[in-house]
């Protein structure tokens, strides 16, 4: 069933309202997620609200968290979530980073111990709109590994995903957002909620052995997350772990706390003010030369057109902006499971939905 975004950010919103999120804290946590749905990545969109009911509960997520500014050391700024959604947070820290930019050219950021963070692409979104080139990495702490380093059969660390973006004259330009794992565990549970297998190549069962059937790691952690590109994305994983846990964070995932439901990142930002190597505008149009010759290049046989990264996010807003953002039923129950444990009845949540037509 396809449904409406702005029905959808009513649904989270109330959802985190019933969690405790304030105003503020709600709006900013539900544009994020259904912003998610809107760009394709289903994984990282309102099927995050039950986790993120259970966190609360345990205590591991704190709702209108302040986070703390640590002194900035030169264009090196270093901020501790405490535990707050990472949602509101990390615009904050990057906007308190960023105020060295006029005078360094750059701006360093170290975010620590947040809440889940989501979807890291919005980063880099957010700092092309302000004209800035930026680069981010992020670790995964507070659970077992997940992901498999090339050659191994159990977890090693994380989805940690990498983000970059290229600011063009008029648009935020291409933008990379991925994980380090072949895909996210989020796409793994999508999955299993909609009784569907997972593609060749993406988990391994407990032996270390490749599989289709996403039950057992989603029930009982069984099994484990491939690495993109075997050893090149198994030695970009490893290295977002040391660049966001070792250097930004406090601790990698072989010696971070775990707790049940536990999700908490650590992230590098490293933000650049294009100015600061050649006029702003010819660096823009340089890239915007090179992004149209790669959009102008001879697709493959099969393939329609070539694209650059972000424009399988754009071509997804438009079409789930116009015809609405498919919400399987087992997410929605879960979510009004989640809610109705904060006092909600399920039909307070539901009422918000806005079916459209597929």
């Amino acid at each position: 069933m396809n449904y409406s975004a702005p029905s959808l950010e009513r649904f989270a919103h109330c959802a985190l309202s019933a969690y405790g999120c304030d105003a503020g804290e709600a709006k900013i946590v539900s544009e994020h997620l259904v912003a998610a749905n809107l760009a394709g990545h289903d994984s990282h969109g309102i099927g995050m609200l039950p986790m993120y009911g259970a966190q609360i509960r345990d205590g591991n997520l704190i709702p209108n968290q302040k986070p703390e500014f640590l002194p900035r050391n030169g264009a090196i700024t270093v901020v501790d979530a405490k535990m707050g959604f990472g949602h509101r947070i990390t615009p904050l820290a990057l906007d308190h980073a960023m105020e060295t930019i006029g005078e360094q050219k750059v701006a360093i950021l170290a975010l620590r111990n947040a809440g889940h963070i989501c979807r890291i692409g919005t980063y880099s979104e957010y700092c092309s709109r302000r004209g800035y080139v930026s680069i981010h990495m992020v670790n995964v702490v507070g659970h077992d590994p997940i992901v498999a380093p090339f050659g191994a059969r159990e977890g090693g660390y994380s989805t940690n995903p990498v983000s970059m973006a290229m600011p063009l004259k008029d648009s935020p330009g291409p933008v990379l957002d991925m994980a380090t794992s072949t895909v996210a565990f989020g796409k793994v549970r999508v999955a299993h909620n909609k009784g569907q297998t997972v593609p060749p190549g993406c988990i391994v069962d407990k032996e270390g052995v490749g599989t289709t059937d996403p039950g057992p790691m989603v029930r009982a952690k069984e099994g484990a997350l491939t690495a993109f590109g075997e050893h090149k994305g198994s030695g970009l994983g490893v290295m977002a772990e040391l660049m966001a846990g070792a250097l930004a964070g406090t601790n990698t995932i072989d010696k971070a706390r775990t707790f049940p439901n536990g999700v908490h990142n650590n992230m590098l930002s490293i933000i650049l003010d294009p100015s600061g190597f050649d006029d702003a505008d010819a660096i823009a149009e340089r890239a915007q030369r090179y992004c149209n010759f790669i959009n102008g290049l001879q697709p493959a046989k099969g393939i329609d057109s070539v694209l650059m990264p972000g424009d399988p996010e754009n071509e997804s807003r438009r079409r789930r902006g116009e015809h609405g953002v498919p919400i399987d039923a087992e997410t929605l129950r879960q979510t009004a499971d989640s809610v109705a444990k904060y006092g909600i009845a399920p039909d307070q949540l539901m009422n918000h939905l806005e079916k459209l037509p597929v």
